[in-house]
């Protein structure tokens, strides 16, 4: 039997797997996903590795390889499917092997303070001195593999590994067993005929036993969840596991208590915030079987679940399911990975799916199920305001004299508002008007943004500084800040409204841990008239008394250089509209310097087919997905020269491979935002008509770029090409 292994498999940078012979007496404990110790290098120093694959013949001449030692893991850490998944994702996104490992190990497995080392009884000792006295010990009693003893004795206790005398175990965790809950009665729930036809489709599709992508369709407030649950039970009582996927972690309460209360099973929470400790209770409870359901943000869709039977993306739209960071995955293409190495239907669910999804569900590659009316509700009334009137009008505001006077009607009425702006801060530029100085960041091409508390910062590396008040070019005093960020939205707010209770909802307000869930409650409790935030709060969120919604500037992305800049304008517009109106008539305040833009005016009239039949003919103009797959090759330094050197490279590499490929490059530039975290940046973007070709280019790229003085980042389907 020989083992295919991963050494160091937990570095980004490793990319290959080693054959090692599997000696008679271990043939019975190797598994695919369990770790090993095995020699390694021309110094055989004693390493961890991770058994990727197991086989029966290798191209090497058996005497001429190396044994394993010993066996660390009692059950693997990873399944053979999340193996084949991070084989999967290594070869799409042109990935090293450690980083696509990574995403599937789980991350407590590096941390040995959960670990103990225990001795095996039922062995036979033959051992004398030192080596003798610290396996009587540990038999006595196990010990935590971070402790001192542990480390003081690593080599010794590696011999005793090595001789089969001991074992890696899990420290008992009683003290973190979830408290028992009363499992609520289901409330009965009649499905519309909309929502029966959708839940027929993804069962037929469930026990055919195939891979198939199913878009749901649904406008906001049709009962898209409802579905969701119904397909869950439906799965999880023919034994089958379930992971549902969120964009957001701050929407995992609410439908974490939507699905708790309605599904007799355990369900369990997977995302990067958790603790080491709460990540491997959930981890065991999946690998057990014990729960059926996790639910969870990007890093869900790596989840230990046991005989998985459905994936379920809830807006599958969001960016937020690309990483912005390597390695850049996008999870929904992974969802659909993982479903195809399984064959199980994948439920796409969005009330404004990606151009392409809807591309290839109107052209049979996808079933497409659709929900076009609102359960027991009409859709809000939706008013556009042209802020260039306003201003020739002689409103200087920044809220519309229109949306005033609605959001005074609803203070009157008790009812609730929310006020949608996707920039935080105060204001995001400041400017000298002496000599036109602007603050930048000094890491990135940024400006930065005015933060009331008297500091300036970057929201891309965090960089802050003071404000004084002084030009630090002229010495001026006259510094002025442009533009709105929700600071200034809350403070403006509270001059117009002085008795309306007022929350705030950005990533400034939400650093502490259960600060989303806290404001969210206390909203939700009425605790605050007017919520106040950025697209944390565009999406998801059901609060009964929210009847109007306020879009104070629509333009923020529309005019960014990006070819998703409408398509995302139309999505966030439709999603913070979907908030107003869930059970009583809503009305929805749109603001913007471009009434007429198609992305806004379809927005305003919640009709996702006339916004696609524009968009999709400019994609197609243009050449861009789905008429096209997209790599942006980006090359980082933190030398402007390596990096133009690095990017030249990539250039010559893309010039001989573009020959046998149908791809056309377009560059090498700098990135649109040149400087980001101190790194210069260059890019090429490459548009290709096949995905295969995608990926054998790509992949070449990866093994043959080798210009160690600046990194390459090759961003496969990028989000943003900024």
């Amino acid at each position: 039997m020989i083992a295919e292994v991963c050494i160091n498999y937990q570095d980004a940078n490793v990319d290959k797997t080693f054959d090692y012979l599997v000696p008679e007496h271990l043939e019975e404990l190797v598994e695919v996903g369990k770790r090993v110790y095995v020699n390694f290098g021309v110094s055989n120093r004693v390493v961890e590795g991770l058994i990727v694959n197991v086989k029966e013949d290798t191209n090497i001449e058996k005497e001429k390889l190396k044994r394993i030692f010993s066996v660390i893991d009692k059950i693997p850490v990873v399944s053979e499917e999340q193996i084949k998944l991070a084989f999967s994702i290594r070869d799409y996104y042109a990935l090293k092997l450690g980083q696509a490992l990574e995403l599937v190990i789980p991350p407590f497995i590096s941390n040995k303070d959960i670990y103990q080392i225990s001795a095996k009884t039922d062995q036979e000792i033959d051992l004398e001195g030192e080596l003798k006295e610290i396996y009587k010990k540990i038999l006595k009693r196990p010990i935590s593999a971070n402790s001192k003893f542990a480390k003081e004795n690593k080599e010794k206790i590696i011999s005793l590994f090595l001789k089969g005398l001991l074992k890696y175990e899990l420290k008992p965790l009683k003290s973190l067993e979830d408290k028992k809950e009363n499992m609520l009665t289901e409330p009965q729930y009649g499905l519309t005929d909309e929502q029966n036809r959708a839940l027929d489709v993804i069962k037929t599709a469930f026990d055919e036993g195939v891979y198939k992508n199913i878009l749901l369709f649904g406008v906001t407030g049709s009962g898209k969840t409802e579905v969701y649950i119904q397909a869950m039970k439906y799965v999880i009582e023919k034994g089958k596991s379930v992971i549902l996927m969120v964009p957001e972690i701050s929407l995992t309460p609410q439908m974490i208590e939507s699905v708790k209360n309605r599904l007799n099973t355990t369900v369990v929470v997977y995302h990067s915030k958790m603790s080491s400790l709460q990540r491997q209770m959930a981890w065991l409870k999946l690998k057990s079987g014990e729960a059926k359901v996790v639910i969870g943000p990007r890093s869900a869709i790596f989840a230990p679940a046991k005989e998985l039977g459905l994936i379920i993306v809830d807006e599958e739209h969001e960016p937020s399911y690309k990483a912005e960071k390597s390695p850049r995955i996008n999870a929904v293409e992974v969802a659909q990975m993982r479903a195809k190495i399984n064959n199980i239907p994948v439920v796409l669910g969005s009330a404004t799916p990606m151009v392409e999804h809807y591309y290839w569900a109107i052209s049979g590659k996808y079933l497409l199920c659709t929900l076009k009316s609102r359960v027991n509700m009409t859709m809000p009334e939706v008013f556009v305001v042209d802020m260039k009137k306003e201003l020739l009008e002689g409103n200087k505001s920044i809220f519309s004299r229109l949306l005033l006077s609605e959001i005074e009607k609803n203070l009157q009425k008790g009812e609730q508002v929310l006020l949608f702006l996707n920039r935080r801060g105060y204001s995001p530029v400041v400017i000298c008007r002496e000599c036109g100085y602007v603050y930048m960041c000094k890491n990135c091409s940024i400006s930065l943004t005015y933060h009331k508390s008297g500091y300036l910062k970057c929201h891309y590396c965090n960089y802050k500084e003071k404000y004084t008040g002084i030009c630090p070019k002229c010495g001026s005093k006259y510094v002025r800040q442009y533009g709105s960020g929700t600071q200034r939205i809350e403070d403006e707010i509270k001059m117009y409204f002085k008795d309306a209770k007022i929350l705030r909802m950005d990533k400034d307000t939400t650093t502490r841990k259960d600060a989303i869930e806290e404001i969210l409650n206390r909203f939700k409790r009425k605790e605050a008239d007017i919520l106040v935030g950025t697209q944390m709060i565009a999406k998801g969120l059901h609060f009964p008394d929210l009847t109007l919604v306020g879009v104070i500037n629509a333009d923020t992305i529309l005019n960014m250089p990006d070819f998703r800049s409408k398509e995302r304008t139309f999505q966030l517009l439709t999603q913070v509209a979907g908030r107003a109106g869930r059970e009583k008539q809503g009305r929805v305040i749109i603001q913007t310097f471009n009434p007429d833009d198609y992305s806004i005016v379809a927005a305003s009239k919640h009709d996702y087919e006339s916004f696609f039949r524009e968009e999709i003919k400019l994609r197609k103009a243009m050449g861009y997905p789905p008429y096209a797959y997209i790599v942006n090759f980006v090359v980082v330094s933190q030398n402007e020269k390596y990096a133009q050197r690095g990017i030249e490279n990539v250039y010559r590499l893309l010039e001989e491979y573009s020959k046998t490929a149908d791809a056309k490059i377009y560059g090498p530039s700098e990135s649109p935002i040149f400087k980001v975290e101190n790194q210069y940046r260059y890019h090429i973007l490459v548009k290709f008509k096949k995905a295969l070709q995608m990926i054998d280019v790509a992949n070449k790229i990866k093994e043959r770029y080798n210009y160690n003085n600046a990194e390459l980042i090759i961003d496969v389907n990028p989000w943003n090409t900024l």
